[in-house]
């Protein structure tokens, strides 16, 4: 058993049916729905062809797959459970007694510091995932309820007993989707972008893509390897009215193609009411994209431009390298582009994040909140490159990961945002301590943090009151994080008031929960 807080790097154990968890405090009386996570959830696979017996996985990005259901009851009461997603592909390993192919842990012959992970993927088409099943396919770092493009599929449920979303989307960071039971979490299907259309026949998309709200409008983007590799910037559009000739109900369009720039591991992009805009800071893929090549310090970020309604990239600007995983926010400010980042000095984080590292508790840097601003995006001549102004560079006591605003505020102008921190880059264990509000519109003003000594938590969810105006109370409500206790190895589901920050409820757990990536609140209809 791994001591401390290092037992969220260990197998977790799977809970299908609802188990009623210990609750403490009070719990907002409007507080009610589901919390939906992902991650991984199993990190050594027992098998007896294995030299070892086990099949060891070496980067926190290669566990494989599990999703998670926090649901507050209107009485009051935190059910939890949680579904393996990719016991298809564990089986695969348990008779290999190895890991087929390619992963994240992996080190290359010119020993870069990322693997290998992508070539496994370069020919995953929709014939293979449906010769794997909807298991066979590891593909658990975020997730999008009721995505477009999905509603009219045999696989898609009914509906879900919450009043809750009808059927939910995993997502990764190569050309894979699956479809969750949002009642019992269950795989139902497996997907690639190119499934929905035929020309997103790219390797790897943004595991974050971007969801208008209110139209439901979806953007991501695909990058095709290649002697000219191609980044097809694209839109999921939900028809009202299914297309008579094709019966979708959905268009795709694509908005802009990027050929003349390198191949690059991007996590994210991020878009505002006018634009979608896709960085490509430095992370690119070499050795016939096997790895990333060492970094460059003299070679610049960019910063790609492209109208959200009538396609076309519409400015290019660059800033000195960075590398990150995470946007905090992005808005339109007149004819400016305000983009909020969670950056990193170099790529090395990519590399401490193996199992073995983290489970040490060795220390490692955490992302500083950088604030860049593209000036008079529609005043710029075609084919130019402008300089991205750096606004501001928060210190290292203000790092931030696994960022989260107000759910009526992205890509809006926003104030606050929430997410993990790290009290002492030098000192502390673990990827995280803390968790940490930023006003983003006060940079030099003291943040707001929770901590528990021992304890290490997990990315905050921002649950607003209902009936509260994003514009004026921003931060009236609560904050989901699922922390762990790493003196009893059990974690719990933390509730703080956004406001200040302090404990109001929890809910025990009897078990650990595998530190994972992100998650969605699902409020019931109205």
């Amino acid at each position: 058993m791994a001591k401390g807080i290092a037992v969220g790097y260990e197998n977790a154990v799977e809970q299908r049916e609802p188990v009623n968890l210990r609750v403490t405090g009070t719990i907002p009386s409007w507080l009610t729905g589901r919390l939906y996570r992902t991650g991984p959830g199993t990190f050594d696979v027992p098998s007896s062809k294995a030299a070892s017996g086990v099949v060891n996985l070496k980067h926190w990005f290669d566990g494989l797959g599990m999703s998670h259901c926090f649901e507050i009851t209107p009485s009051g009461e935190v059910t939890y459970r949680n579904h393996s997603t990719a016991l298809g592909l564990q089986s695969l390993y348990e008779e290999a007694g190895k890991v087929p192919g390619v992963t994240f842990g992996q080190q290359d012959p010119c020993e870069t510091i990322f693997s290998k992970f992508f070539t496994a993927f370069k020919q995953l088409g929709a014939d293979a995932l449906d010769q794997r099943g909807p298991d066979g396919v590891n593909v658990s770092v975020t997730l999008t309820p009721d995505m477009p493009g999905f509603a009219s599929h045999h696989a898609a449920p009914s509906g879900s007993s919450s009043g809750g979303p009808r059927y939910i989307i995993s997502k990764s960071d190569y050309n894979a989707l699956q479809m969750l039971d949002p009642d019992t979490l269950r795989p139902l299907h497996a997907y690639t972008y190119e499934s929905l259309d035929p020309r997103l026949d790219g390797s790897t998309s943004a595991a974050h893509s971007c969801l208008d709200k209110e139209t439901r409008e979806f953007y991501n983007f695909t990058l095709k390897f290649g002697s000219a590799p191609t980044y097809k910037v694209f839109r999921i559009r939900p028809l009202s009215t299914p297309d008579p000739e094709s019966g979708k109900d959905y268009e795709v369009d694509i908005l802009a193609e990027i050929k003349n720039a390198p191949a690059a591991y991007i996590h994210a992009l991020t878009m505002t009411e006018k634009y979608v805009v896709l960085c490509l800071w430095q992370a690119e893929f070499t050795f016939v994209e096997a790895s990333i090549g060492k970094w460059k310090s003299k070679q610049p970020s960019t910063f790609y431009v492209i109208d959200r309604h009538a396609g076309g990239i519409v400015a290019k600007y660059e800033t000195p390298p960075f590398f990150a995983f995470h946007y905090i926010n992005a808005y339109d400010s007149n004819d400016d582009v305000v983009i909020d980042l969670a950056v990193y000095d170099d790529h090395r984080i990519l590399g401490l994040l193996q199992l073995e590292t983290l489970r040490s508790g060795a220390p490692t840097p955490l992302a500083r909140a950088r604030r860049f601003v593209l000036h008079d995006v529609r005043n710029q001549s075609p084919g130019t490159t402008r300089q991205a102004k750096v606004v501001y560079t928060l210190p290292p006591s203000s790092s931030i990961e696994l960022s989260t605003v107000h759910p009526a505020l992205y890509h809006k102008p926003y104030r606050y945002a929430y997410g993990m921190n790290k009290e002492d880059f030098s000192k502390s264990a673990g990827f995280a301590d803390r968790i940490i509000k930023l006003d983003m519109s006060a940079p030099d003003s003291e943040p707001k943090t929770w901590s528990i000594p021992g304890i290490a938590p997990g990315e905050p969810i921002f649950v607003p009151r209902p009936g509260s105006s994003p514009e004026t109370q921003e931060d009236d409500g609560i904050l989901l994080s699922v922390v762990l206790d790493g003196e009893t190895q059990k974690s719990m589901l933390v509730m703080l008031d956004a406001k200040d920050m302090k404990e109001v409820a929890r809910a025990q757990m009897d078990t650990h929960f595998p530190f994972g990536f992100h998650g969605v609140f699902s409020a019931p209809r109205a």
